[in-house]
């Protein structure tokens, strides 16, 4: 029926204007909700999937944990789990003397500096403004302050302790292995290319200025460059050749902490296959071995691979403890690329400022069962995820 059949010419008027302008709402609203303007914005608004619900960590840091020695000109850096809001984190303000999220401390002073963060990998820097004092403990501290991009927070502070030594570290960094080795034949053709280095590096060094591949000859192979744990890894931006030579280059822009460079470049070369590397890796063992009882509260928590392994994904997202019952474990993981194996160790350090501590913080507790995940999100260098989750427990002494 057409309302204006039986209604008077000037309320049928009203009646097609309140039905134009509510039809115009309609699709107004349709078209920001395509827009992503309904209010449902970031990781959780409407067509970009569930949100985000799992909170960052602390996945390692440097200095390490009661470390000594460490030199009064070094930057301190905490690598993060998962991407960051940058705005977040900030360092202790040197006019006000505020402590920010970031902080670093000899007691209650606070230390002024800056802070940088690396987004591609995750990785916030706090440098001091000046040297530090030598041989003096310093605790730093990344606070609950910081948050991912689905704004979840840190769930506690994560703290740690140093001890500087008596001098500044003017030592250049060097190369200690490649994978590749160099002159190696029958390389897959859809591997990374990875440097570990003597000592923790400026990840915003090591970019692909000051890692490069080329091949054949002296054709630049376009990539990404990437510090997940200690290691470069340069990620081709596809595959390469088969049974072609390349030639991989660390350049002198590469520095470590300290600001100290590579004194020469490190080049080395490898010949591909004829064929990519699709088989999966393999735990090889677990440490402690599963449900033992009586195990050292000392002891930290080791996985052994049958291959080299993608440092970026082994890490608390992919390698995580939890005890007693389902309490996460909060601790760091570090990936040992010459003998292929990775590391959780126990972080459980006092957010307070301390001198020193009875019991060193990477202990578990006694008498606990403890268990260990390592998901089949960690992946061997050529992208193979491992074909199952590994889990295992164990039982500390009393």
């Amino acid at each position: 029926m057409n309302i204006c059949e039986s209604t008077p010419m000037s309320v049928c008027k009203g009646y097609s204007r309140i039905f134009n302008e509510i039809s115009t709402a309609i699709v107004l609203l349709a078209f920001l909700a395509g827009c992503g303007g309904g209010g449902g914005g970031g990781s959780g608004g409407a067509g970009s999937g569930p949100p985000d619900t799992t909170v960052p960590t602390v996945t390692a840091m440097t200095p390490g944990e009661d470390n000594s020695g460490v030199a009064t000109n070094g930057k301190i850096t905490a690598t993060l789990s998962e991407a960051m809001v940058p705005a977040l984190i900030t360092a202790i303000d040197p006019a006000t003397n505020n402590p920010a999220n970031f902080r670093l401390a000899n007691g209650a002073n606070f230390i002024p500096g800056t802070v940088s963060y690396d987004t591609t990998n995750h990785i916030a820097v706090f440098t001091p403004t000046g040297s530090l004092a030598p041989n003096t403990r310093y605790t730093a501290t990344v606070i609950t302050g910081i948050k991912d991009l689905g704004n979840n927070p840190l769930t506690t502070d994560f703290a740690w302790c140093f001890e500087t030594g008596g001098t500044a570290d003017s030592t250049p960094p060097g190369v200690t292995s490649t994978v590749p080795v160099n002159g190696t034949t029958g390389v897959a053709v859809n591997r990374k290319i990875t440097a570990t280095f003597s000592e923790e590096m400026n990840s915003s060094t090591l970019t692909p200025a000051s890692f490069t591949v080329t091949g054949p000859g002296a054709t630049p192979v376009s990539g990404t460059v990437t510090y997940p744990g200690g290691t470069a890894v340069f990620t081709p931006s596809a595959g390469l050749a088969a049974n072609t030579t390349y030639t991989a280059t660390i350049g002198t822009g590469a520095m470590d902490l300290a600001s100290n460079a590579l004194q020469a470049n490190v080049t080395w070369s490898f010949t591909t296959g004829a064929s990519a590397d699709v088989t999966a890796p393999v735990v090889l063992s677990n440490d402690p071995a599963g449900a033992p009882s009586g195990v050292a509260i000392s002891n930290t928590i080791k996985v052994t691979f049958s291959e080299a392994m993608d440092p970026a994904t082994i890490t608390t997202a992919n390698f995580a403890v939890t005890g007693p019952g389902t309490t996460p474990v909060v601790g760091t993981v570090a990936f040992d690329a010459t003998n292929n194996t990775a590391t959780f160790t126990r972080i459980n350090h006092p957010n307070t400022l301390v001198t020193s501590h009875p019991t060193p913080v990477s202990y578990l507790e006694p008498n606990t069962t403890y268990t260990a995940t390592l998901t089949a999100g960690a992946k061997d260098m050529a992208g193979n995820a491992l074909a199952n989750n590994r889990v295992w427990s164990f039982t500390t002494a009393p």
